[in-house]
């Protein structure tokens, strides 16, 4: 045992049963439907003409260099968005262009000589370095796809020259065309894949069109000067004011680029091309003082994701195919505490839902789309928040009768639900360059937001289902790939000191076994099962296996493990105290093979190896005082209150925390540990805190009763939700334990924690 390191903290007790006059959780207020939220849907996806088109389509943007934030917004015929990335300020000129061929336009900026650029759409990149080209006085930066390779050229425009830096094998290569206070410009005029150039002059358009064999056809008004011998053909138009600021788009899709004009920072005038000028479309798009006018792309089709790499859809959208959907739970509150978690639930989603509409998402309510990544300042609040809420409303929608609970319709929570869904995993690295993922607890964020999306699967549109799909494998194989992590040697050394590894370790298994579960047909299946079985041997792993020669799905574990993550009596030290909050992440294994069980996939036996011992810690061990912080005793107390042997990290006032754990306990620990006992003092303790207020929330103001900032109420949600989910896993498929050699299972750590 550890040596107190901390004295108790508690807060004043809250009553275990109901209030006796308890504030009433007012109904949510009337929400309208956010524009878009419920139309994303299978049958929009298949009839819109512009859905899946073989071109990027450009888009307004822009970027404040004093700021760093590039933003880009919708285009034509597109739902309203905005997204948002944060770089660091610098100096220079902005641009943005398709550096890397994927389809997505991402920031860059041109410094007196010297190039730089992110391939990133969102989050907080950093500028990677494209080295020097120019940097004469007067130069102008231009960016095309003059050689045809689909990798951008760089280049410098100065009174008619044009000198590029071509991609293929950064040759140069001088060009002239346009003379001393033309503008450049340049763009796809034909459709052919390659770039031409063009120039504006007061107000007049020249194009230059190379390698054609007779004059493009034009309006009426729109000259051309065509050299029959040179194959090349220049189209001279007015298009535009002498004020306005020329910029180059294919504003349709339709592989062409065509003229388009700025027009008092404010209206974007797009022509449909040089034989449709007099065609025109508008586009308000208020411009900030400073920010410099861009050009973006949408990779994929106008209901799709707005951030997507088309060549990333494209592989989601087939990974979708093998997704099978889940059995169909039924939940029920006829044990003891479930009527309570209920409504916790209930009235949970009644704040997460108005606390989004009115505060943290009021400004992205009316987009489709929301920009999840411009919420907050980490990832961490950003998706793991939505991930908990979407969790706990599709949990909700898919296991109880909902009808119309707190004014909110089954419909609306529906559309809640997706929007949150849909939102993060579009934006999730495997979909969006860039995007949040492969990073320290990912996993965890993607097993909650992919568990919504597989219980929902069914009312999920084509691409939801792909983001959806593509997030969870993509998380799944990076876990397989890096291996678990250990908190002491075999030798007991500490590898990282005060701090077990057993939550990193467990919460990463999640992934792998929702992926499993969704695709078990999937040829990556036998590495997610592999992988779910090195990592719950190693979660909880104590210093008696070491020497007990157990064989867990064939791997003797005391010859294969490297190191331990559990303390031998099933306690958890973590932030250098043995952590009652870290113990109930023993869930993690119960929750992935309750997944695995739902999807009727044999569950390996590793998922629960020392899970008993671990609860054990909660409800059977005993902490004497000294040298533990008095009174001393068992973590789980009557009527609901936990005892910290050593102090507390996240808040006193916790019960949500442990029903989660305490569900999954009653379905497979020991019946001595009495699980539903406790579960039921949880839920009847955390509703009652529920029921001080009037809004849903769990929690009072400050740290005291809860201490974790990036999402707090959200989290208890999410733990209650599970709770609830847990007790309806009975009614689905039984439990079929795989007690199966698993091949090729490797203890050791292979990479750096996600």
């Amino acid at each position: 045992m550890l040596a107190a390191s901390a004295l108790l903290v508690q807060a004043p007790p809250i009553a275990a049963q109901p209030l006796v006059n308890p504030a009433v959780v007012l109904p949510a207020p009337a929400m309208p439907a956010a524009a878009g939220l419920g139309s994303v849907s299978a049958e929009a996806t298949t009839q819109s003409p512009r859905a899946n088109r073989g071109s990027p389509t450009s888009i307004p943007a822009g970027a404040l260099a004093a700021t760093g934030v590039y933003t880009t917004y919708s285009g034509i015929g597109m739902p309203p968005h905005t997204t948002m990335v944060r770089m660091p300020p610098a100096a220079g000129q902005p641009l943005m262009a398709d550096w890397n061929g994927d389809g997505v336009d991402t920031p860059g900026r041109y410094d007196r000589g010297r190039w730089f650029h992110t391939n990133a759409v969102v989050g907080s990149p950093t500028w990677q370095s494209m080295g020097s080209w120019g940097g004469q006085a007067g130069e102008l930066p231009v960016v095309g796809f003059i050689d045809g390779d689909r990798q951008p050229d760089i280049g410098v425009f100065k009174d008619g020259a044009w000198n590029w830096r071509l991609s293929t094998d950064n040759t140069a290569r001088t060009e002239g065309f346009g003379m001393a206070g033309d503008v450049p410009v340049v763009g796809d005029w034909d459709g052919d894949g390659r770039d031409g150039l063009g120039v504006v002059r007061q107000g007049t358009w020249l194009l230059l069109f190379t390698d054609v064999k007779k004059a493009p056809k034009v309006s009426k008004g729109v000259d051309v000067t065509f050299d029959k011998q040179a194959n090349t053909a220049i189209v001279t138009m007015p298009f535009g004011l002498v004020t306005d600021v020329p910029i180059v788009g294919d504003w349709n899709g339709d592989g062409t680029d065509t003229p388009g004009v700025i027009r008092g920072g404010v209206d974007w005038i797009l022509s449909e091309g040089i034989n449709r000028i007099r065609k025109t479309a508008t586009l308000t798009v208020p411009m900030q003082a400073g920010q410099v006018p861009l050009v973006g792309s949408q990779g994929t089709g106008i209901d799709h994701c707005p951030t997507a790499s088309s060549v990333a859809e494209a592989k989601a959208l087939k990974w979708a195919r093998r997704v099978d959907a889940p059995a169909r739970l039924t939940g029920s509150t006829a044990k003891a505490g479930y009527a309570e978690i209920q409504a916790t639930v209930q009235d949970g989603l009644r704040y997460a839902i108005t606390n989004d509409h009115t505060l943290r998402l009021a400004n992205q309510w009316g987009q489709p789309y929301f920009d999840a990544l411009s919420v907050h300042k980490t990832a961490e609040e950003s998706i793991r928040r939505s991930a908990n809420s979407a969790q706990a409303a599709a949990i909700m929608l898919k296991t109880s009768n909902w009808k119309r609970v707190q004014n909110i319709s089954r419909a609306k929570l529906l559309a809640y639900a997706r929007w949150q869904l849909r939102s993060i995993a579009c934006q999730h690295a495997s979909i969006t360059p860039g995007g949040w993922g492969l990073q320290w607890q990912s996993a965890l964020w993607a097993a909650s937001a992919g568990q919504a999306g597989w219980l929902l699967w069914d009312e999920l549109s084509k691409q939801e289902r792909a983001y959806v799909a593509s997030m969870v494998a993509t998380e799944a194989d990076a876990v397989a790939a890096r291996g678990p992590h250990y908190y002491r040697t075999r030798a007991g050394v500490e590898i990282s000191p005060g701090n077990s590894k057993a939550d990193e370790v467990s919460w990463d298994l999640t992934a792998p076994a929702l992926a499993l579960a969704m695709m078990p047909g999937d040829k990556r299946a036998q590495t997610w099962r592999r992988t779910i079985v090195e990592y719950s041997i190693a979660a909880f792993a104590r210093p008696s296996d070491l020497t007990n020669n157990l064989v867990i799905n064939g791997v003797n574990i005391s010859k294969n493990l490297p190191g331990t993550n559990a303390n031998e009596d099933g306690t958890i030290t973590n932030h250098g105290i043995i952590n009652p909050d870290y113990i109930q992440n023993v869930l993690h294994l119960w929750w992935a093979a309750s997944m695995l069980r739902s999807a009727k996939v044999p569950v390996p036996e590793s998922l629960f190896l020392n899970a008993d011992i671990v609860y054990r810690a909660l409800t059977v061990v005993k902490f004497p005082s000294p040298p533990f912080a008095a009174p001393g005793g068992i973590v789980y107390q009557p009527g609901g209150q936990i005892y910290y042997p050593q102090g507390v990290k996240w808040g006193a006032r916790r019960p949500a925390t442990f029903t989660g754990v305490d569900s999954f306990a009653s379905l497979y620990s020991a019946p001595d540990t009495h699980a539903a006992k406790f579960l039921a003092a949880h839920a009847r303790d955390t509703r009652g805190m529920q029921q001080r207020w009037t809004d849903g929330r769990i929690y009072d103001k400050g740290d005291v009763e809860e201490s974790y900032a990036l999402g707090r109420e959200e989290y208890a949600l999410s733990q209650t939700a599970l709770a609830w989910w847990a007790g309806a896993v009975p009614s689905g498929p039984g439990l079929k334990l795989d007690r199966s050699t698993v091949p090729g299972v490797n203890l050791k750590t292979r990479g750096p924690a996600g």
